[in-house]
């Protein structure tokens, strides 16, 4: 009797297992394809003023937006474990630098520049990514900030606007791409935002 009630209990336990780890894979996929995947069928299908007459500014851009997204994809789809991030501004740098491209001015200040491991060091830069790029889209502002500074033994990187701000239920890009992201890798985010106030948000990991 005992031996049939150990064996369903680890039946029990196993199902349970491999449940969490389906919706952990779903929602890894998930928020892939809404930081990635999303952003880029949007941005074709966003019409603006004056895309007739800019044409062939306006298709070229958009190839290199499409050449851009394949490069990723393809070198994610081989191999989404990057080298150690030596330096956290740096990998900051690059995230910043694809939202400055499309015409949000973001002013980096780093009063730590910690050496992180490739995990967190990824989760930070997804997150900020994620971040700034709802700056850009639904703020209507064209500039932010982003601080990283030491703080209760680990790294804080802060990034805020002066922008609409928001209210209501957090989207699945706060949700997941942000929160959920600091929480798989032993950290966590604070999300602060007040109607024509702004928005900050406050991401932290452990050294």
């Amino acid at each position: 009797m005992r031996t049939r009630l150990a064996l369903a209990a680890l039946a029990a336990a196993h199902a349970a297992g491999v449940r969490r780890g389906r919706r952990a894979e779903r929602t890894a996929v998930n928020r892939y394809l809404h930081d990635t995947v999303l952003p880029t069928l949007e941005a074709f299908a966003l019409a603006a003023a004056g895309d007739a007459d800019r044409a062939p500014e306006k298709l070229a851009d958009l190839r290199r937006t499409a050449r851009a997204q394949a490069a990723a994809l393809r070198r994610d789809l081989l191999d989404r474990g990057p080298e150690p991030v030596s330096a956290l501004s740096d990998a900051l740098r690059s995230a910043i630098a694809e939202e400055e491209r499309h015409g949000l001015r973001v002013d980096l200040v780093a009063d730590a520049d910690p050496v992180l491991p490739s995990a967190r060091g990824l989760a930070v830069c997804d997150a900020v990514r994620e971040v700034l790029r709802n700056t850009r889209r639904h703020s209507g502002v064209d500039r932010a900030r982003v601080r990283v500074v030491e703080r209760a033994g680990g790294i804080a990187v802060i990034a805020a606007d002066r922008g609409a701000g928001f209210t209501g239920t957090p989207g699945f890009g706060i949700r997941e791409s942000i929160v959920g992201r600091m929480v798989e890798v032993g950290g966590a985010a604070r999300v602060r935002s007040r109607p024509g106030r702004g928005t900050t948000v406050t991401l932290w990991v452990p050294r």
